[in-house]
């Protein structure tokens, strides 16, 4: 019992709703037939005036306007096909092989026609029944159409074509085909010509960019020459010894000037007391060359004094 009511219950569900989308769907195309006919006579009014780039223009909104359209009367019968099958729907545990087409399309436009609502609810209602398993049943040319991929030259021109017929407009389209041909052409060349530009700017920034590290490269280069030229540790062992030898040269044993004799004979305490130092470059200590040598005493007066101490020592 609960099973039959279950039946019932999703029976005038999925009966009203259909329904409702049947009313819904004729009201969606008797305004895409209008807006068809308008673009229609829009075309063909630019046709007939000589404007034949803004009729091609126009052509690619007429048809989307005419796949949409078709794609409403698919759904129309996709719905009238269901709503005759609905007793064997209810009553069968799967979906009928005659229904799985009509099911699995309503359920694939769901998500894609926005102004049908109650797509979204048969969808959940066979979701909840099927599950995803009739994902691969959508019909093919269906789900074309509601993709809305850009129509290519040829269809265009043929709906030109047509509606030039259907109006008694003697028209011919090599003049168009011709200027598309130049457009195409000159925007090829455009893409190209951008393309060889991006490559260029591309090589010259590589081209800069090692420019950049070879510079980086031969300025560290030098800058480690330098730490190696100026590191005692590397280089100047020769000027290093020359160095020492000339400080050596000049250093204390090597002055230019020597202490006076009367400077000599001074004691520690008179020169702790007066300070006085006497000029140590006398004129008369000076050599021919100006090197001045120290006073040497006479070895005479020293055996003398040193006698007349050993005789003061022997009384």
């Amino acid at each position: 019992m609960l099973d039959g009511w279950k039946k019932n219950k999703f029976y005038s569900k999925c009966k009203s709703t259909i329904k409702q989308t049947k009313t819904r769907i004729e009201m969606i195309r008797k305004k895409r037939n209008s807006m068809q006919k308008y673009l229609k006579n829009d075309i063909s009014d630019l046709i007939k005036f000589g404007l034949d780039v803004n009729a091609y223009d126009r052509t690619e909104g007429l048809l989307v306007e005419m796949n949409l359209l078709s794609c409403y009367d698919f759904l129309d019968q996709y719905c009238e096909h269901i709503l005759s099958h609905l007793d064997p729907i209810c009553t069968e545990r799967e979906c009928p092989e005659s229904c799985k087409e009509p099911v699995g399309s309503v359920m694939f436009a769901a998500a894609r026609l926005a102004d049908l609502p109650e797509l979204r609810q048969l969808r959940t209602m066979f979701n909840e029944r099927y599950e995803n398993s009739l994902e691969g049943h959508v019909n093919k040319q269906f789900a074309e159409k509601l993709k809305q991929a850009p129509h290519k030259k040829d269809v265009k021109l043929r709906l030109m074509q047509d509606i030039a017929a259907e109006y008694g407009i003697e028209w011919n389209s090599k003049n168009l085909q011709h200027i598309l041909y130049e457009k195409e052409r000159a925007d090829v060349s455009g893409n190209d010509k951008e393309s060889e530009d991006a490559q260029s700017n591309h090589e010259n920034a590589r081209n800069h960019h090692t420019s950049q590290e070879r510079t980086t490269k031969s300025s560290s280069d030098q800058k480690s020459a330098r730490t190696k030229h100026l590191d005692p540790q590397f280089g100047h062992k020769d000027s290093g010894h020359e160095i020492s030898g000339q400080s050596n040269r000049d250093g204390p044993s090597g002055r230019a000037t020597s202490l006076p004799a009367e400077l000599e004979q001074t004691s520690p305490d008179e020169l702790m007391k007066g300070h006085t130092r006497a000029n140590s470059c006398a004129p008369d200590m000076s050599g021919p060359n100006g090197y001045v040598h120290p006073k040497v005493p006479n070895y005479e007066d020293v055996v003398a004094r040193l006698t007349d101490l050993s005789g003061k020592s022997k009384e």
